[in-house]
């Protein structure tokens, strides 16, 4: 039987993301928690709990991850400015990046999803679980060498990749990520080393509303090396398993990497306010189980799913639960009050996944097979 780990603590409930206001001429709304509620991830543990699937998990420790870690992504300059900047901001939330607020503990609660991340790649490749589901926050994908980025302070996934580099001698990482928006730190952070394959599935025309182009493929010695898979808006179940059929899986065959990390934000569901997509808890229980049966063929089933985005909080937990469900091929006793019958792809997702097949296959020819 599989044995999917599992990382929580409630400490990741500290950072503050603040409040969403909007800012007119004469007037101002004041629409209270900004989307990055703690409430995203203290509804899902509840969700699990309730169903017993914590206590099929493997719980797994570990430790804020050290400035060794950390400056294997970020520069020494980044580290010391943000740690310097939450230190002041006492209660109150202050900037820190573009759509990204933060409070005394923001950094701090950053240093130990980064960690968490490093801990869940320890316990998979030292055999301790099969793979491992990393209920952390804040989120990394958007944060780059410099900067942080909506609601990502520290890059978790890339962290993660240089650490098992590094830590456990691996040439050849994959990160795939299926957040409904563009990863753009971490394709930054990666754009030009063949050692991680960056592949990120993302609706088109959603934040940042800069990049994450087909053509974006990555330069010099990685070209190649980063898939940006921009799906049209209304994309559903049937066209993201599409999409891993037909891109993602032939890439992953190919390229065979030591070690699989998921950037695992569930916003593309069909319920999320700040997506246009369809997914439902079926779909990323095949999307994960499909990872799942790839990792058991290419890399001993090394598999690190790492919470990325998701603001629905009636859903979120629905969602991350189907991920968990493909990861330890349990199923549990939850009938999804959601649930809407599965459709065909739509023409307009047909003819993105045959241009990006058709893009992506100068880099890999076996999506031209």
């Amino acid at each position: 039987m599989t044995t999917t780990g599992f990382i929580y603590d409630e400490r990741f409930l500290d950072h503050n993301a603040g409040r969403q206001v909007y800012q007119g001429e004469q007037a101002h709304a004041d629409c209270g928690e900004e989307f990055d509620s703690p409430l995203r991830l203290v509804h899902t543990k509840r969700l699990l709990d309730a169903l017993n699937v914590t206590a099929r998990l493997a719980p797994l420790d570990f430790v804020a991850a050290s400035d060794e870690q950390l400056l294997r992504v970020h520069s020494a300059d980044y580290l010391a400015s943000l740690t310097t900047r939450c230190a002041a901001a006492g209660d109150d939330t202050i900037q820190l990046g573009d759509d990204a607020r933060g409070n005394h503990a923001t950094e701090r609660t950053a240093r130990l999803a980064a960690g968490a991340a490093c801990a869940a790649v320890d316990a998979v490749l030292q055999g301790q679980v099969d793979n491992v589901y990393a209920l952390i926050r804040p989120s990394g994908h958007h944060s780059g060498r410099d900067f942080a980025m909506g609601y990502c302070y520290y890059n978790n996934a890339a962290v993660a990749a240089r650490h098992a580099q590094a830590m456990h001698g691996l040439e050849r990482v994959a990160i795939i990520d299926w957040d409904v928006h563009h990863g753009n730190g971490t394709q930054s952070l990666l754009y030009s080393d063949p050692s991680v394959l960056f592949v990120s599935l993302h609706e088109e025309d959603n934040y940042p509303l800069e990049g994450g182009s087909a053509d974006e493929a990555g330069e010099g010695a990685g070209l190649g090396y980063t898939l940006n898979l921009p799906l049209p808006a209304g994309t559903g179940n049937q066209g993201y398993l599409a999409a891993f059929d037909e891109i993602v899986l032939p890439a992953l065959r190919q390229y065979r990497p030591q070690l699989i990390l998921i950037s695992a934000g569930q916003d593309a569901n069909a319920y999320d306010p700040l997506g246009r997509m369809r997914l439902t808890r079926d779909g990323y229980t095949a999307l994960a189980a499909r990872l799942k049966t790839l990792a058991e063929q290419v890399c001993e089933g090394r598999l690190v799913a790492l919470q990325e985005g998701g603001y629905s909080l009636p859903y979120l937990p629905i969602a991350t639960l189907g991920v968990i469900e493909g990861l330890s091929g349990q199923v549990s006793d939850f009938v999804d009050p959601h649930h809407f019958p599965a459709r065909t792809i739509a023409p307009q997702e047909r003819a993105a996944l045959d241009e990006l097949r058709r893009s992506h296959a100068q880099y890999w020819p076996t999506l031209a097979e």
